[in-house]
């Protein structure tokens, strides 16, 4: 059987997961040229997200920190994932600016992009995936699976299909809720692969309920070339699994891989370090639990999209109608036909859900993104909509075209109504964020600095220097030895 490989996303998916994607560029880089000597064949960096938090939140240029990682791993192809023809956000960008994102990420360093729709949607993704074939990415298709009856093993590799029909160069088997059961896992690669042949297939799923590391184990079986994991401080919990336990999986079922585990776990020593100094915590290992399992399967709504509901309830001093408002959204989400629990329709089932709990009465408010998702602006709907939440939604309005305006040029406006930009990375970055955050940004920009000398022994010494309630501390490894000693009163001497 063929090598299996990994698509390590440590600096994307991990710390989008567990991290709230604020991880900073100085932690990424002195690690980079290492990670491109560990045998991963992609590295993911980028997500629509990670240049919005990345200006908004750190005031770095993600741009540059594209170039710089570009720079530091020269060997490994660098992966973004890309939110179909929205791009990121909510909302829908005309074809000439779906074309510069992909022409800039390329001038940048970029070489592969995986294009995904949270309704699974071909014609939101037509676009991308014909120009990142003509400007030579490698391009994978993502097709998104939730539990539902929607999702069945003919309806995946119906999407599979389609993916390979427009040439893509990989199709991605997606469980971003981690609700896939390793028989499911099993039958649903049959399937795909009878649809597909021989066309390259990746399985990405997320730890949250216990189940992925024995789906990792039935489509290490049942062939699959490539998953996507993560350093061991960045994975587990709600994020993905760790890239060792991969590794040592695939060779216990006879499948031979590249990844060198000493360079793994060099990469693991510093995010344990970025984790001590950013104060993130190490999730552990979840365990699957029956009970869990059935109250998250109904409603799959992601981790961070539950804090912000606990959230909003507490701000109404109802925060014990949390289980009431999870219950209310797993009837939402199969009356909207079932869309993929990914932003932006975890948050319709999530927001709807609070108001018809606590409005009264189901569907007496509705915000306007529901009624246009209903009227099919963001796409073909995964399952047909319950009819009478459609009439309610709808009611007389016409119906709308996802693709509609999206052949209009937009950047002749842009740049006469907003410019002059001073690059067309400049001109995409203040697309990616609203005006008075691109101003802010502008404004309070930091430079990227770090160090790029990875000591950990340094590192140790000002840490036990600074601890008051050690009296002496000795460590020894090889030919090194280290004693630190004071008196009572704190101080420290080496």
């Amino acid at each position: 059987m063929k090598k299996l490989r990994i698509l390590d996303e440590t600096l994307r998916n991990g710390q989008q997961s567990l991290w709230a994607t604020r991880m900073k560029t100085k932690s990424m880089l002195p690690i980079a040229p290492v990670m491109d000597e560990a045998g991963f064949d992609t590295i993911g960096v980028m997500a629509g997200v990670s240049f919005e938090t990345s200006a908004m939140y750190l005031f770095e240029d993600p741009w540059e920190r594209i170039r710089l990682l570009r720079q530091h791993m020269p060997k490994t192809r660098l992966d973004v994932l890309v939110r179909a023809r929205n791009l990121w956000g909510w909302q829908s960008q005309p074809y000439d600016v779906q074309t510069l994102y992909l022409e800039t990420l390329l001038r940048n360093g970029v070489d592969s992009f995986k294009v995904f729709d949270g309704l699974n949607d071909l014609r939101n993704m037509e676009w991308l995936i014909k120009e990142g074939r003509r400007l030579g990415f490698k391009v994978k298709g993502l097709v998104g699976y939730n539990d539902s009856p929607a999702h069945s093993d003919a309806y995946l590799a119906d999407k599979a299909k389609e993916f390979a029909d427009h040439g893509v160069d990989a199709l991605i088997l997606s469980d971003s809720a981690g609700v896939m059961a390793p028989e499911r896992v099993r039958s649903a690669f049959a399937a795909i692969r009878e649809a597909i042949g021989a066309l390259e297939v990746h399985f990405h799923s997320h730890t949250t309920t216990g189940l992925t590391k024995d789906g990792c184990r039935e489509a290490i079986r049942s062939g699959v070339d490539v998953i996507w994991t993560a350093a061991r401080p960045l994975a587990y919990g709600t994020s993905i699994p760790w890239t060792l336990d991969i590794v040592r999986m695939a060779r216990e079922e006879g499948r031979q891989i590249d990844v060198d585990e000493k360079v793994v776990r060099q990469i693991d020593d510093w995010f344990y370090w970025v984790a001590h100094e950013e104060r993130r915590p190490i999730p552990e290992e979840v365990r699957f639990d029956p009970a869990f399992y059935q109250r998250y399967v109904g409603h799959q709504i992601p981790g961070g999209m539950i804090s912000n509901l606990c959230r909003q309830l507490q701000d109404l001093r109802l925060e014990h109608r949390l289980p009431e408002v999870l219950e209310e959204a797993s009837r939402v989400r199969a009356e909207l036909g079932y869309p993929h629990m990914s932003t932006p329709f975890s948050q319709f089932v999530g927001v709807q859900a609070v108001l018809n709990v606590t409005g009264g009465k189901r569907y007496a408010t509705v915000p306007e993104a529901v009624r246009l998702y209903a009227r099919g602006y963001f796409g073909r709907h995964i399952h047909p909509l319950d009819p009478e939440v459609l009439d309610i939604l709808v009611g007389d309005a016409p119906l709308i075209d996802s693709l509609e305006g999206l052949d209009e040029p937009a950047l002749p406006r842009i740049r006469a109504e907003h410019g002059p930009f001073e690059s067309d990375e400049d001109l995409l970055l203040f697309l990616f964020l609203n005006p008075a955050a691109y101003g802010n940004f502008r404004k309070n920009r930091k430079p990227i600095t770090w160090n790029p000398r990875r000591c950990p022994v340094t590192a140790l010494v000002k840490e036990l220097v600074n601890r008051t309630d050690l009296a002496s501390v000795e460590v020894e490894r090889g030919s090194l030895k280290l004693a630190l000693s004071g008196p009572r009163d704190g101080s420290r001497r080496a």
